[in-house]
């Protein structure tokens, strides 16, 4: 038997920690890393200030030196660090957050509702260049 996408991101959103967006907004100015998981080209049309990008295809590959090289706080283990994962809508970054917690990562989060309810919430956005 097939599963469709939307049953996929529900399954892992039963199973992960999710956000909501005013959460996400008050760790910006914490060790917290904002990890965006969409693709470059999204990235480049916006993304939350300071937010680290890591699309969704390469997170297993990728995440290990991405959290030893942007982590602020030396002395937290990588498993503690708190992440907070970001793509357009909520889906791939609950399915990012399932993922991280296979990998042993204890505080990573999915913001709810992605950068589309960011935008709706009229936080501030960043576009390179």
């Amino acid at each position: 038997m097939l599963t469709n996408p939307s049953d996929l991101v529900a399954k892992a959103k039963a199973t992960i920690h999710e956000c909501e967006v005013s959460e996400a907004h008050g760790c910006l100015q914490t060790d917290t890393l904002i990890i965006d998981i969409r693709e470059p080209a999204e990235f480049q049309r916006g993304h939350i200030p300071g937010a680290l990008l890591l699309p969704r295809g390469l997170l297993e590959f990728e995440i290990h030196g991405l959290i030893q090289r942007a982590s602020l706080d030396e002395n937290k283990p990588p498993e503690e660090q708190d992440i907070v994962l970001y793509c357009g809508t909520g889906g791939r970054s609950a399915l990012a957050a399932a993922t991280m917690a296979e990998l042993g990562y204890r505080n990573a989060r999915s913001m709810s509702g992605g950068i589309v309810a960011w935008n709706a919430a009229g936080l501030p956005v960043e576009t390179p260049g």
